[in-house]
C-alpha cells in the first residue's frame, strides 16, 4: 500500500513539473559572417569545419549555397540556448535533459548565414513522463562555428 501511495505522489509531482513548463523567452539568434573569399572557398571551409566537429552532412549543394547536417547528440548549456524553465529552474542545468544539434548554412560570395537547430528532451524517469522542449539559440554556437570556418580559410 505504501509503495502505491508513493508511486501516485511521484506521478503527481512529475505531472506538476510538466504543467509548470515555461517556454523560452530568448529570441532565436543566428550568425551572419562576412568574408572576402568566394562561395566555393567558403563552401569548402564550412564543410570541413562541420565534418571536423563530428557532424554528418545530410545535404550540400554548392549551386544553391546550402548545407544541412543531421541532428546529433549534444550537451546544451544555458549559455548556448534557452529551452525554458520549470518553477524558475533552467531545464538545461538538469542532467536529465538531453539535447541535439543540427546545422543549416546558407553561403554566398563573401557571406555565410549560420543557424543552429536545437532540440531538447527532459527525461525525469518513466518514458511517458518525458517532455519535449522548445529551444532557441543564444548565438554562441553559431559564432563558434563561424570562428572555426574562419580558421580554415
Amino acid at each position: 500500500m505504501t509503495k502505491i501511495l508513493l508511486a501516485v505522489i511521484a506521478a503527481i509531482l512529475v505531472e506538476g513539473c510538466a504543467a509548470t513548463y515555461q517556454g523560452p523567452t530568448a529570441i532565436n539568434i543566428g550568425a551572419t559572417e562576412r568574408f572576402t573569399q568566394s562561395r566555393a572557398e567558403l563552401f569548402k571551409a564550412a564543410r570541413r569545419a562541420l565534418v571536423a566537429d563530428g557532424n554528418q552532412i545530410m545535404s550540400a549543394d554548392e549551386a544553391s549555397g546550402t548545407i544541412s547536417t543531421a541532428a546529433r547528440d549534444f550537451r546544451l548549456t544555458p549559455e548556448m540556448a534557452d529551452c525554458g524553465t520549470t518553477m524558475g529552474l533552467d531545464y538545461l542545468k538538469d542532467n536529465r535533459t538531453s539535447g541535439k544539434l543540427a546545422w543549416g548554412l546558407i553561403i554566398d560570395d563573401g557571406r555565410i548565414e549560420i543557424r543552429a537547430q536545437l532540440q531538447a528532451e527532459y527525461k525525469p524517469g518513466a518514458v511517458d513522463q518525458n517532455i519535449t522542449l522548445t529551444c532557441r539559440s543564444r548565438g554562441t554556437l553559431e559564432n563558434e562555428l563561424a570562428g572555426r570556418i574562419r580558421q580554415l580559410l
